[in-house]
């Protein structure tokens, strides 16, 4: 079985009108702005004519990057400008743009924002009356209160304008003039249906369809063949060329309403591009490889060279503005990561300096409780040493007392039995005593006071031990540590507390005197 052949349309693939209305943006005003030729050609005149115009293409919006080569910045003005065009509000930017612009085509010196519709409206009454969108009333329109559309066209007139001294334009431009040649726009190419596309300054593509070919004219009805004339009255005749008369007057009527539709139909509104429709195609790196897609399997000729000068020509400054655009916003990224570890850095190191402060602090505290602690060892050490040194002195006294009065009864004592002693010699010499004492009486006394001089001995044979600087203490008291004994007060303290060696203690020259007897004696007071 023979294979069917495709059908032509079958064949054919998408026309490029398809892929475009896929690229197109949502919103229908920005689309209607930009397939409107005026658009494009005042664009395209700001980014030739501007400077000399003195049009201030800073547009003073945060959000556009600075421009990195003379392309961008044209990118740039169109973003802008699209931008102010959409504002809901009224946009300051296009009335300045309007008024520089009238600055350069009046010759009046006194223009103003006030009387700016003003000497415009008087330009199109003297250049373009028929286009005139600023009325014949007294006061002028606004042209705050136009329309964006009607904004763009006036703009595009007053350019236009501009152009009209072009030996004054060229005095103010900085090419020569071989250079100037190179403003002219080429067609980029066609496709099947003769359509003419174009690439402006700002790398977007658009597209011309030329006017459709005016309709053939009506024909005019064929006369009548005239009828064979009868015999009749004068009556008939008159009746008949009276209603001869109203066919024909009904005939040129209907005939003139015919010519005025045709007319109508034939004539709609010029809006200066001479009935050719202007579209924008592709304005992004997407939108061209949609439409490059789209004529991929064509094979028209036409659309083979497009697509070969696009891919050749346009596809390699959107390919590099991509990927600048990729870098920016890498860039971009990398930037807020620097950031972000710069603010995690601050927080770390405040957090770090928190923590070096909580510890600074806690070791501040730390530090103070050991000093408080120390001083209170010290204190409660100095009490002590002081306690000591008072109950020494207190024993010391206390000892001293008790020596004293065993010195005191010693010599009493003495004195007793010495006089016991001469009474006794005495009876028995024969001789009398003082008082009527026996002689058994005498003796016992005297045994009496002999025990008290012997326990007086016993106690003098006896030591004390009291160490300065442990603080024990006792009478007779031997813990078994080795001791020496004060050679002037005769108390035993522990020669290990006062860092004297056994060795050095045992020998013959050793002499010991503790601190309180080392201590020079107050002379007493005199009152």
């Amino acid at each position: 079985m023979p294979a069917r052949k495709r059908a032509r349309k079958e064949a054919e693939p998408d026309k490029p009108i398809a892929a475009a209305e896929k690229a197109k943006p949502h919103n229908e005003t920005l689309v209607r702005l930009r397939n409107m030729w005026q658009f494009a050609a005042l664009m395209q005149y700001m980014y030739i004519f501007g400077k000399p115009v003195k049009i201030d293409p800073d547009f003073d919006m945060e959000a556009c990057a600075q421009p990195d080569s003379i392309t961008d910045q044209l990118l740039t003005i169109y973003q802008d400008l699209e931008h102010e065009c959409l504002r809901p509000e009224a946009s300051e930017k296009l009335a300045e743009i309007a008024l520089t612009l009238l600055k350069f085509v009046s010759s009046h010196r006194g223009l103003t924002y006030e009387n700016y519709d003003e000497y415009t409206r008087r330009q199109y009454i003297a250049k373009a009356p028929l286009r005139n969108p600023y009325g014949t009333d007294e006061t002028p329109n606004k042209f705050a209160e136009f329309d964006v559309f009607t904004k763009i066209r006036v703009l595009h007139q007053l350019s236009n304008w501009t152009l009209w001294n072009a030996e004054r334009m060229r005095g103010l431009m900085e090419e020569k003039d071989n250079e100037q040649t190179q403003w002219r726009i080429e067609e980029l190419g066609w496709d099947s249906q003769d359509r003419s596309y174009f690439v402006l300054d700002d790398d977007r593509l658009y597209r011309r369809t030329e006017a459709p070919l005016p309709p053939a004219p009506t024909p005019k009805p064929k006369a009548k063949a005239k009828a064979r004339k009868s015999r009749g009255s004068r009556a008939s005749k008159r009746i008949k060329l009276d209603t001869s008369a109203q066919e024909s007057e009904a005939e040129g009527d209907e005939h003139e309403n015919t010519e005025v539709d045709v007319k109508n139909d034939e004539e709609p509104e010029d809006d200066g591009f001479g009935g050719m429709k202007w579209e924008c195609i592709a304005v992004t790196h997407d939108d061209y490889t949609i439409f490059l897609e789209s004529l991929r399997k064509s094979r028209d000729p036409n659309e083979k060279a497009l697509v070969k000068r696009i891919n050749e020509q346009i596809m390699p400054i959107l390919e590099k503005r991509v990927e600048a655009q990729r870098q920016k916003v890498l860039k971009k990224q990398r930037e807020l990561e620097n950031l972000q570890k710069m603010a995690t850095a601050k927080r770390s190191s405040r957090l770090a300096g928190k923590a070096e402060q909580r510890k600074a602090e806690e070791d501040a505290i730390e530090a103070e409780r050991r000093r408080q602690a120390e001083l209170d060892m010290a204190r409660k050490e100095q009490q002590k040493q002081t306690k000591m040194e008072h109950a020494r002195e207190s024993r010391m006294l206390t000892r001293e007392q008790r020596l004293k009065e065993r010195e005191v009864k010693r010599i009493l004592h003495e004195e007793e039995l010495r006089k016991l002693e001469e009474n006794q010699k005495s009876l028995e010499n024969g001789g009398e005593i003082e008082g009527r004492l026996s002689e058994r009486h005498l003796k016992a006394e005297m045994d009496r006071r002999q025990k008290e001089l012997d326990a007086l001995a016993e106690e003098e044979d006896e030591w004390i031990f009291d160490c300065a600087v442990c603080g024990q203490h006792g009478q007779n008291f031997d813990d078994g540590t080795h001791s020496i004994a004060c050679e002037k007060c005769n108390i035993w303290q522990h020669s290990k507390c006062h860092g004297i060696d056994e060795k050095d203690a045992e020998k013959d020259d050793f002499h010991f005197i503790c601190s309180d007897c080392s201590k020079p004696k107050l002379p007493p007071l005199h009152l």
